[in-house]
C-alpha cells in the first residue's frame, strides 16, 4: 500500500522546485542528499538535476535541470 506525501515534506518541496530555483532547509546535508535520491529513482523526476550545499546552519538544494 502506498504512502501517502505530506505537501510540506522535503520530497514535496524539492519535487516542486523550478528549473533554477532554490531551497533552503534546516535538515542535515546527508538526510537532504538520501531524500533527494529516492525522488530520482521515481520515473516522474528522473531527468532533474539537483545541487544540494551545505553551509554552518542550513541546506540548500538549487534545481539546474
Amino acid at each position: 500500500m502506498a504512502r501517502n506525501i505530506s505537501p510540506d515534506s522535503v520530497s514535496s518541496k524539492v519535487a516542486d522546485l523550478i528549473l533554477g530555483g532554490h531551497l533552503r532547509l534546516d535538515n542535515p546535508y546527508t538526510s537532504v542528499m538520501v531524500m533527494v535520491s529516492n525522488l530520482k529513482k521515481k520515473e516522474a523526476h528522473k531527468d532533474k538535476l539537483f545541487k544540494i550545499t551545505a553551509t554552518d546552519n542550513a541546506t540548500i538544494v538549487h534545481r539546474t535541470k
